[in-house]
């Protein structure tokens, strides 16, 4: 090993390949899931990779517990498919809460009014909308239950480190494990690690600019209180709001948080959620990603001791559960086929290549005038690199969609086309960027996906906001 100035030189050396496949996918986050998924139910022989020892990324390890937004502005769903299928499983084992279907686009103010105290998430523009809350726990156990149905080979506790390139083919990927250094062929690679960790080292253009008022600026580390008397805590927000008001803004002051939410799952009724933002230069930045490491558990610190002394219906409380991983909420953003800009969420028209649908609620006046977005095919391809896919929040996007549209269904919707997409390529002979769009999209029409049939333009009047903004941003 030989030292360059600032860098060293790397003998070169032989990795073991220890497995060929037909797909591919780095990540085993919501994106991850629906490509692997979708890839092996549709024939293709599927590796999927996780640094992690569980699946669901933002959705379990982050304790984004959350899958908002799957219904426009009149309740109609939009987003179905392997997101639907995550929910039917957890109904199964009583571990998800929801709105009532027959709720689903409500206005009656006292049905809203119920829904935005249980949980903001909601409701959307004076409007149930349909969110599932989820329990993170379970939803581990089905995730592994879905793909080892599906017959994947799963590697847990490995990180997907660099592409193999030949020319501008991605032939597999390398792995970095306990076991060492190992290599993974496949005829096609998706990168559904986030964060496109795979973009710098295939070649991949990305843009990674995001301005410090964006919700996708903030990193997270979202922690969870047990213990609380919740009925307490509510009596006495109701009874003494400007003194609970007055409590979360010392408690801020304190060093630490004044928002939380409640758990809403079943037998849970005593936990409290406490989600939260912290700005940072870069989400990709291993200083920057240990800087809030330390910097969140000594503000949940500071929160917990504050709540505990001071707020009633904290007495006997406990910090149950913190996140296993750092809620990242945007980092690199490909320059693909084709980049969804602002001047798309002011455009009703779907794309030839529809994929996806996905409900705009967040936007006021403006969601009521465009309310659905509709995502291509192309945003999914880069433009310069063959036998590659993304699927995840690394979208062709620029900063304005991404920062609506990158949330954990978003992501579960690109990872379903993308590994659909993968596997009908690979049945016909052809690459990813040739495969039949006709065709991709009646297969994810028998997967249960809505996709357009007509275009239609219509435009309506939102009458302001009363128990939401008018401009909300989300959360996560």
């Amino acid at each position: 090993m030989a030292k360059n100035g600032n860098y060293i030189r790397e003998k070169a050396r032989d990795t073991k390949v220890i497995r060929e496949a037909d797909v591919v996918v780095v990540g085993g986050g919501p994106g991850g899931i629906g490509a692997a998924v979708s890839a092996a139910r549709n024939g293709a022989d599927t590796v999927l990779i996780e640094r992690y020892g569980y699946l669901g990324g933002m959705g379990t390890g982050g304790l984004v517990t959350i899958i908002p937004i799957l219904t426009d502005y009149t309740g109609k769903q939009q987003i179905i498919g392997l997101t639907q299928e995550w929910i039917d499983r957890l109904i199964a084992r009583n571990a998800v809460d929801f709105p009532k279907k027959e709720h689903w686009g409500s206005m009656d103010k006292e049905i809203v009014r119920y829904y935005f105290q249980r949980s903001f998430f909601m409701t959307r523009l004076d409007r149930v909308s349909y969110a599932a809350i989820i329990d993170a726990e379970i939803s581990k156990y089905i995730l592994n239950e879905m793909v080892e149905e599906a017959g994947i080979k799963v590697y847990c506790h490995a990180w997907g480190t660099e592409p193999i390139m030949e020319g501008n083919h991605c032939r597999g990927v390398i792995i970095e494990s306990k076991s060492g250094r190992q290599a993974i062929l496949g005829k096609i690679v998706i990168d559904s690690t986030g964060d496109g960790d795979l973009f710098p080292y295939a070649g991949i253009e990305f843009e990674d600019n995001i301005p410090p008022n964006l919700r996708i600026a903030n990193l997270a580390l979202i922690f969870w209180i047990d213990g609380v008397d919740f009925k307490k805590v509510t009596d006495f927000r109701k009874s003494s709001p400007k003194e609970f008001m007055e409590l979360s803004r010392r408690a801020v002051e304190a060093g630490g948080q004044g928002g939380f939410f409640a758990s809403n799952l079943p037998n849970q009724d005593a936990i409290v959620w406490f989600h939260n933002r912290f700005p940072n230069k870069s989400q990709v930045d291993v200083e920057e990603l240990t800087r809030v490491e330390f910097e969140g558990r000594q503000k949940m610190m500071k929160t917990y001791e504050f709540f505990k002394k001071n707020m009633p219906g904290f007495e006997k409380s406990f910090i149950v559960l913190s996140g296993p991983q750092l809620g990242t909420r945007s980092s690199r953003r490909m320059l693909g086929e084709y980049q969804l800009t602002r001047k798309d969420l002011a455009d009703n028209q779907p794309f030839e290549d529809t994929i996806a649908i996905f409900p705009d609620l967040d936007r006021g006046q403006e969601s009521l005038d465009h309310p659905n977005m509709y995502i291509p095919y192309r945003c999914l391809l880069p433009k310069n690199v063959d036998n590659f896919l993304v699927a995840c929040r690394a979208f062709s996007s620029d900063m304005h969609v991404q920062d609506y549209f990158n949330l954990i269904p978003h992501c579960i919707a690109f990872g379903e086309a993308a590994g659909t997409a993968a596997a009908l390529a690979l049945k016909a002979g052809v690459g990813v960027k040739n495969v039949n769009i006709k065709a991709l999209q009646k297969q994810l029409a028998k997967q249960g996906v809505p996709l357009p049939d007509v275009t239609k333009k219509v435009n309506y009047k939102y009458s302001g906001p009363s128990l939401v903004s008018s401009a909300f941003t989300p959360p996560h």
